[in-house]
């Protein structure tokens, strides 16, 4: 490489995109830490540094002839796709728009132009001319990462943080090292955070300011104790947003037999008979993992426990190992609180100590009765459990700030001295929140993606059938929701809940917005995605134009992914194009919602029939799903096909069951288990 391409700016562009964006971070999120150390190491192979890459910048890519800096890089972005290139054009933009963040001298803590001025050796005031349109360049750096290669070399997710729309991205980048980003959940585990509860300011301090001297950098966890209002509100936005996308594991140290703790939470239910005045009280274990197919043996409050999956995320009400009795919590764990694990699988589940308990109706989240929230609900009504020694302090509040308060009389069920209340609505959460902070309103607004069906195992890429719902906590009458421009109603049922439209594009981006006038503080994005999940450039299948094998595996005629190889006529492909279905699989078993309903490729045909399940073998299976509607292929009585095909399904599906890996992902796991009860019975 010569002086000159050493020192290019798509030399650099290149090597910084594939510093971030390598098949080893598939699936994981990806930041774009950017540093002078990174710079210089990134710059060795170049013969270049902190300077040499400045330079390249303001040189900018060939054929720049745009004056300012953010116009070159929109100039570079135009039509990048159809040229080729490796990597996006603009990476190096963005890289030196992340370095400014941290560029050290004598600015105040929140001054970010400042820095990129001096660090580009220029004078100028204010943002560089177009630097609102950087937006542009972020989300279309997370559109080529999840759309374009599906999470393969990594996923990028442009937030903002500290209220700053177009500041507030590069800023994201570079609050926290990536180290410190994978030892969050350390933090949150050591502070006891529930993984499902709201993001709150209040608990993220804490867990920081306590428990994060460890494994942060001392200057973060200053940031968070007695930093500036605007550079601690940055640090806590991005905390909050790893805390939203935590499931509760705690990745194990290093070391062979060391494995994943696992936090989930315990919630009180309740059954409550009004007429008798009677109250029954369960525990049930809520996971944002997947539960053990053989269910948790929980340690902790006598004799040993089980707890076995109900619903996905919800445990049966935890029960006596030995008699499958339910499990009725002690009076004391109401207030103190109470900690089950599964020490042989990492489980540890914890009730958290209140002096008041807050429920729900669980019909939202399919469970019988009233469910136990992790916080004083919002706009809807709700169930108060507290002590009767605290009614002094909650009576104010219940008389004037609640409407709709009515005590239940309960002569048996609950704790001695607590009692139960219903809410209408709570206008504020000033009494609860004198007794147990934890019990307040959320403090800040977070957006996440529930439920749905994700088209890969990590980012926010969906199958169009089953796109997810929007939960978004803390919000006020001051803002709104926005999806593609478009308002989003609040679901009135489940207050805080949002149902996306129905008639969302498909393959691009989808932007939703919260915003307080026109200032956007939070945003997401999603894809549904109607494409494959997988690219093969090398066929499946070997086929001629009646779908049959060919002899010659070599022939063109073939598919690989969702690419179809020229054939004389049309042949059904589609079933082919399962995302995930391996080239390696010497058999691909094709499964109905019928006993019977079977078809083995390559030996027989494709099915002319709609399968639901397309299971590859080699020394071990794996039900891929092909459905559409997931209402619409739940196992079915009869029989289809020949008393062969009947013992072949039925042999799939429960005799060879310890063969084949269930499907990782939920929704199709609790699916796929209906099928092997069904063939069990069948």
């Amino acid at each position: 490489m010569s002086e000159a391409e050493a020192s290019s700016y798509m030399a650099w562009n290149d090597a910084l995109a594939a510093r971030y964006f390598h098949p080893e971070a598939a699936g994981q999120q990806v930041y774009l830490y950017v540093t002078e150390d990174v710079i210089r190491d990134v710059g060795r192979p170049l013969g270049g540094g902190v300077d040499e890459f400045i330079a390249a910048v303001r040189a900018g890519p060939p054929g720049a002839t745009r004056s300012g800096h953010c116009q070159r890089a929109l100039r570079s972005a135009e039509g990048w796709r159809e040229r080729g290139l490796a990597y996006p054009p603009y990476v190096a933009y963005l890289a030196l728009f992340v370095l400014a963040g941290g560029h050290e001298g004598a600015f105040a803590a929140h001054a970010y132009y400042p820095r990129l001025w001096e660090l580009l050796g220029e004078r100028g005031e204010g943002s560089p001319p177009s630097f609102d349109r950087m937006i542009e360049l972020w989300d279309d750096l997370e559109r080529w990462s999840t759309q374009d290669l599906d999470g393969q070399l990594g996923i990028f997710e442009a937030r903002i943080v500290g209220g700053w729309v177009h500041v507030g991205l590069p800023l994201a980048q570079t609050v926290l090292t990536e180290a410190e980003r994978r030892a969050l959940p350390k933090v949150f585990a050591a502070a006891r955070l529930d993984p499902d509860a709201p993001s709150s300011t209040r608990d993220l301090h804490r867990a920081v300011v306590q428990y994060g001297r460890p494994v942060l950098r001392p200057r973060t966890v200053s940031a968070v104790e007695r930093g500036s209002e605007a550079f601690k509100r940055a640090v806590l936005d991005v905390i909050a947003g790893d805390y939203l996308e935590w499931d509760g594991q705690v990745p194990a140290p290093t070391g062979p037999s060391q494995r994943h703790e696992i936090q989930a939470a315990l919630r009180l239910c309740l059954a409550v008979d009004r007429v008798a005045g009677v109250a029954r009280a369960r525990l049930r274990c809520h996971a944002r993992v997947e539960f053990p197919d053989e269910g948790l043996r929980l340690e902790g409050a006598g004799a040993p426990l089980r707890g076995a999956e109900y619903l996905p995320g919800w445990s049966h009400p935890v029960s006596d190992m030995a008699t499958g009795t339910e499990f009725v919590p002690p009076e004391d764990a109401w207030q103190a609180g109470l900690v089950l694990a599964d020490l042989q699988r990492g489980w540890h589940a914890r009730l958290r100590p209140a002096r008041i308990r807050p429920f729900v109706s669980g019909e939202a989240e399919g469970l019988p009765g009233l469910v136990e929230q992790p916080g004083l609900p919002q706009r809807r009504p709700f169930y108060l459990a507290f002590r009767a020694e605290d009614w002094a302090r909650l009576q104010p509040w219940a008389e004037e700030d609640c409407t709709g308060w009515r005590e239940i009389p309960i002569s048996s069920g609950l704790p001695s001295g607590w009692r139960l209340a219903t809410v209408g609505e709570a206008r504020t959460d000033r009494g609860p929140s004198i007794l147990d902070p934890r019990a307040a309103f959320p403090d800040r607004i977070g957006a996440r993606l529930a439920g749905g069906i994700r088209s890969s195992a990590a980012g926010n890429t969906f199958f169009p059938f089953a796109p997810p719902r929007l939960v978004v906590d803390g919000i006020g009458p001051a803002e709104a929701v926005y999806c593609q421009d478009g308002v989003l109603d609040e679901d009135r049922r489940t207050p805080g809940t949002y149902t996306l439209p129905g008639d969302l594009p498909t393959d691009t981006r989808i932007a939703i917005e919260i915003r307080r006038g026109e200032e956007t503080i939070r945003r997401l994005s999603l894809y549904l995605a109607t494409g494959v999940s997988w690219r093969l450039h090398t066929p499946v299948a070997a086929l001629d134009s009646c779908g049959e094998p060919l002899a010659d595996a070599s022939s063109p005629a073939g598919i690989a992914g969702a690419a179809v190889a020229a054939a004389a006529e049309p042949f059904r492909h589609d079933l082919l194009r399962t995302p995930g279905l391996s080239p390696a699989a010497r058999k691909i078993y094709f499964i109905g919602n019928t006993p019977g309903a079977v078809a083995v490729w390559p030996a027989e045909p494709l099915p002319p029939w709609n399968p639901v399940w397309a299971v590859a073998f080699n020394d071990h299976g794996r039900p891929l799903y092909c459905g559409t509607s997931l209402a619409q292929v739940r196992p079915t009585a009869g029989r289809a096909g020949s008393h062969r095909q009947a013992k072949t399904w039925r042999q799939v599906l429960w005799r060879w069951r310890r063969r084949i890996t269930p499907p990782p992902d939920q929704p199709f796991k609790a699916l796929w288990r209906e099928y092997r009860e069904a063939a069990r019975d069948s």
